[in-house]
């Protein structure tokens, strides 16, 4: 019999792709998705779908019902422009709400993805997961917090924890902030002129989806609980990916700077010196080669 995996978020663009590759792998998928910010457009059609908030009291008659025995938590606020009382529902009291539930059905193994938010404006360059954490945004806090509580349930089950990096590939949301990636290609193909926040040299860590996956699935049943930076370890200035993804599609570009937006940092670089060691994964992704799939992805729409 099938290991049986619930995936939060399951219909956004990190948890869908998860899920097709946990189902191709001929695991038993539940996804819950409220659909606040996406659509049924990326389920897959074996795996059986919840419309649920994950900060119902309900939720528990819903996990009685599927009963999983590891439990990917992906779904958050996770906006810039979300607003504080939106990050407190879904990612503080929905992330309570979830470790609750899986304690009550002896979950084996929670996989949370956290984020180098956490970190807020580091002083030491790569990031390692034992430099200090102080978050500069409510996102960033709300995530923190997360990881605490996952370690609060640490004698209940096992829990992995995913400090992402800036994630990006197919099926990116060009209307969050977060999906710079996405952004750009989107107004590069529309001949759409792009914003720039602050001067275009903050860094930022991309690694491409599938890699994140691969790690992903690489913790499944991991008997340990542990923090893992999940990135690239690579650098570039955003003004510069843009001019990467400019060559890539051979438009001329048309963009503007604006001023920085609260909450968002310097520079982001994490060290994934761990994750390696502890489970043989390495990003087999280029950012060229990524941008490139990502293009074709968005020029096929």
């Amino acid at each position: 019999m099938s290991l049986k995996i619930l995936i939060t978020g399951g219909a956004g663009f990190i948890g869908s792709h998860l899920a097709e590759k946990l189902i191709a792998a001929n695991y038993s998928v539940s996804i819950i998705d409220n659909l606040s910010t996406v659509n049924k457009t990326n389920l897959p059609a074996k795996a059986d779908f919840y419309q649920k908030n994950i900060q119902d009291p309900l939720l528990i008659d819903l996990f009685k019902k599927i009963q999983p025995e590891v439990v990917f938590h992906l779904a958050a606020a996770s906006r810039i422009s979300s607003s504080n009382q939106d990050v407190l529902n879904s990612n503080i009291i929905g992330t309570y709400n979830l470790l609750n539930c899986s304690k009550a059905v002896k979950v084996k193994q929670v996989i949370f993805t956290s984020s180098a938010a956490v970190y807020g404006e580091s002083k030491k360059f790569p990031i390692k997961e034992n430099f200090p954490t102080k978050p500069i945004s409510a996102y960033g806090l709300s995530k923190l917090t997360g990881e605490l509580y996952c370690q609060f349930f640490h004698p209940y089950f096992t829990s992995t924890i995913f400090r992402l990096a800036n994630i990006y590939g197919p099926r990116q949301d060009s209307s969050a902030e977060g999906g710079v990636v996405a952004i750009f290609i989107k107004n590069l193909l529309q001949n759409k002129k792009s914003f720039i926040y602050g001067d275009g040299q903050q860094t930022r860590d991309f690694v491409y989806v599938e890699d994140v996956i691969k790690a992903m699935m690489l913790a499944l049943g991991d008997n340990k609980s542990n923090i893992y930076n999940l990135s690239s370890n690579q650098e570039i200035s955003v003004i510069d990916l843009l001019k990467q993804t400019v060559e890539l599609i051979n438009r001329k570009p048309e963009y503007s700077f604006k001023k920085s937006r609260k909450g968002d940092i310097k520079k982001s670089l994490l060290d994934n010196f761990l994750i390696k060691k502890q489970f043989n994964w390495n990003p087999q992704t280029s950012l060229k080669q990524g941008l490139t799939q990502t293009i074709k992805y968005f020029q096929s729409l």
